[in-house]
């Protein structure tokens, strides 16, 4: 079990990631705002997905760390490119500011339920699988019994 100090710390982690979360959303609310924390994100958004890549990709493949870290810079860094220069900036010309909020909302539920889909279809992937190979098992034990008894 983690000693009570390391528990405090993640719990400090999860508050301030919290915090962060909270920040971003109600920052993407705001036309100006908005375009103040793309600039910031700029640099934060694409490290960030760099690294998250990079610690995820040892644990499904043995690819070399600075290619993982590549490939989430190239990943985050594109997402982010999109959002700050083409979709956000296109919106606010295009609704003087009063499309921000909808699109931001839109955005926020988007990657929720990606987030949920992401959790949930492998789970329900994994039951169907289970469920069928528990039918052909059946199945098959069936049919065996069928052939010795005859």
């Amino acid at each position: 079990l983690p000693s009570r100090q390391a528990r405090k710390r993640s719990m400090k982690s999860r508050a301030d990631l919290g915090i962060l979360v909270i920040i971003e959303m109600l920052a993407d609310k705001v036309p100006a705002v908005n375009h103040i924390n793309d600039l910031i994100q700029t640099v934060v958004r694409p490290a960030a997905g760099a690294i998250a890549f990079a610690a995820s990709a040892k644990v499904v493949t043995d690819i070399n760390p600075i290619l993982a870290l590549a490939c989430g810079l190239l990943v985050a860094g594109s997402v982010h490119a999109v959002k700050a220069v083409a979709v956000r900036p296109a919106v606010t010309a295009a609704t003087a500011g009063a499309g921000n909020v909808p699109v931001s909302i839109a955005e926020d539920v988007v990657a929720f339920i990606t987030s949920v889909a992401a959790i949930i279809i492998p789970l329900v992937m994994g039951i169907i699988l289970l469920i069928i190979f528990s039918l052909v098992l059946s199945w098959w034990l069936r049919r065996t019994d069928k052939t010795q008894t005859a």
